[in-house]
């Protein structure tokens, strides 16, 4: 696979979406090993790095705009700190953007957590033991810490 043929497979792929760097570079990364295998060739190692610093220096690629879009998205979907947390590592995010972010948003966690519960569950209490724990790994799947979860039961 040449240069020019993984630096147009990059520009394609973030014509789809944005993509955080580390992702991108993994996406391009399986997508050399797998022409590399299809043609029986051997890409040149230089030519990520190349096309990465590329992307990067045209702003292509600019993982603080990219990160406060996926924030965006899944406090959208009503996504808690922790899962918020989670997604944003497993896109592969530098910790120190993903603090940034959290230490300037300011979401009323508390306030999501209760709508959520809301929208899910009804404004009623549980009437059991079995019903409150089926809310709480609920909450607890959508990202929410406990001192939330505690504050609304």
């Amino acid at each position: 696979m040449t240069y020019q043929e993984l630096y147009q497979y990059a520009i394609f792929m973030l014509s789809r979406r944005d993509y955080g760097t580390t992702e991108l570079q993994r996406r391009l990364a399986r997508r050399i090993r797998e022409s590399d295998r299809e043609a029986q060739t051997v890409t040149d190692e230089t030519c990520l790095p190349q096309v990465m610093e590329h992307l990067l220096e045209n702003h292509y690629l600019d993982d603080n705009r990219t990160v406060y879009a996926f924030f965006r998205s899944y406090l959208n979907k009503s996504y808690g700190p922790l899962r918020i947390r989670q997604e944003l590592r497993v896109k592969g995010f530098p910790s120190e953007i993903i603090e940034r972010l959290f230490e300037e948003d300011e979401t009323d966690w508390y306030t999501l957590c209760q709508e959520v519960h809301e929208k899910k569950f009804g404004t009623g209490k549980p009437k059991d033991f079995k019903e409150k724990a089926k809310q709480i790994r609920y909450l607890q799947y959508r990202g929410f810490t406990s001192d939330y979860i505690n504050a609304l039961f």
